[in-house]
């Protein structure tokens, strides 16, 4: 997709603007091979991935945080414009114009020659402001090869198994071979927008299935959740906070991902888009996390044997990484004590995030080791 953008240099309003009309016109689908140097330049300030094919996908991700910016009818005529609204990610680009026209109740000619540019500058604007937010705290993800962080815990109990854990530093739609993945949700188990960068957003889309012209057929996270509250009639409703509730890995099956166990520990603030994280809500999720796999592993062949955790709240909850990592510690320590705990494994896209909770672990006593056997995403196959 042409040069590697020079990091340190913003981009242009008007060179943003150009380019995003080249995204409204060739579709998010035909991006590979098209040179688009202001987009790159602002997926890098907001701490995106660009090297190694992974540009049109930060760019979906930089374009779907920026929609989530935005509200009413502003927010839906964009994500119709630039093809980020679910589904219609393959749509002509007169499909999408046209559907963006009747957001606004106009005709296509209009929306074409008046509408069409206020969005796209204005699309512009929140982009830049979005980058000058976001380099406070950069979202620099770690390469996919990146080796994991084995930490042994101390044990205090010696006739029992010294638990261990994994920290992984990589984006979650990357992990291989790890039987249950644990996401983060709101009480109303309603996850996040496929083109969020929540973690919620990047398993839903990765698990959703789709057909050959990349059309959505099956949103296969959202739609098990909903058939869970449409059994135990709480459609609509609210969970208890650290209520779990597991589906099936749709598309992540491929990567040997076998069970997403959807944690709901965050709580919508009124009038509001922030949440309210509760420890006591993240200890009792983390506890019936390992209660639900032990009921879980023997329904398996070969049975159950890893999870991935993430820091809950760190993200869009608006913890820190401190006070996230206290919250999941205070459940996660008497787990890894038990005789049969699993393969644990910790994951964040964040290096300052990653370095945080290994000092943490540091901190706790436990030791740093080598494991040839967790040099790849997961456990050994």
């Amino acid at each position: 997709m042409g040069a590697m953008p020079d990091p340190s240099a913003a981009p242009r309003h008007e060179a943003l603007v150009e380019e995003l009309r080249t995204v409204r016109e060739r579709g998010l689908l035909r991006l590979r091979d098209v040179p688009l140097p202001a987009l790159a330049a602002a997926a890098t300030a907001a701490g995106l991935p660009v090297g190694d094919d992974m540009l049109p996908s930060s760019i979906l991700r930089l374009i779907g945080d920026v929609v989530e910016r935005l509200d009413g009818s502003l927010a839906t005529a964009t994500a119709y414009t630039l093809g980020v609204a679910p589904g219609t990610r393959d749509w002509t680009a007169h499909d999408r114009r046209r559907r963006a026209a009747q957001v606004y109740g106009v005709s296509v000619e209009r929306f074409r020659k008046s509408h069409e540019r206020m969005l796209l500058d204005n699309a512009a604007q929140e982009i830049l402001a979005f980058c000058a937010t976001e380099t406070v705290e950069p979202r620099a993800a770690a390469p996919a090869g990146g080796t994991p962080a084995v930490f042994a815990l101390p044990g205090r109990d010696r006739a029992r198994r010294q638990g261990s854990l994994t920290l992984l530093c990589r984006p979650v739609e990357t992990l291989r071979a790890i039987d249950v993945v644990v996401s983060s949700e709101n009480v109303y188990l309603q996850m996040s927008k496929m083109y969020q960068s929540s973690l919620s957003g990047t398993l839903r889309n990765a698990a959703a299935r789709r057909d050959e012209a990349g059309a959505l057929t099956d949103d296969v996270l959202q739609r098990e959740l909903q058939e869970w509250l449409d059994r135990r009639g709480r459609s609509g409703g609210a969970v208890a906070p650290g209520t779990v509730v597991p589906t099936g890995p749709g598309e992540l099956a491929s990567q040997g991902v076998r069970r997403i166990y959807h944690a709901a520990v965050a709580i919508p603030r009124p009038h509001s888009y922030g949440y309210v994280i509760e420890p006591g809500g993240v200890v009792r999720a983390v506890h019936q996390v390992f209660t639900l796999m032990r009921k879980e592993r023997e329904q398996h062949e070969p049975p159950l044997r890893s999870v991935c955790l993430p820091l809950f709240g760190a993200g869009r909850g608006g913890l820190s990484v401190d006070t996230s990592w206290s919250y999941l510690w205070a459940a996660l320590e008497g787990e890894l004590s038990h005789r049969d705990v699993p393969d644990v494994y910790l994951v964040t896209h964040r290096e300052e995030a990653r370095r945080t909770v290994a000092d943490a672990l540091r901190g706790l006593g436990a030791v740093e080791q080598v494991d040839p056997a967790s040099a790849g995403n997961g456990p050994a196959q």
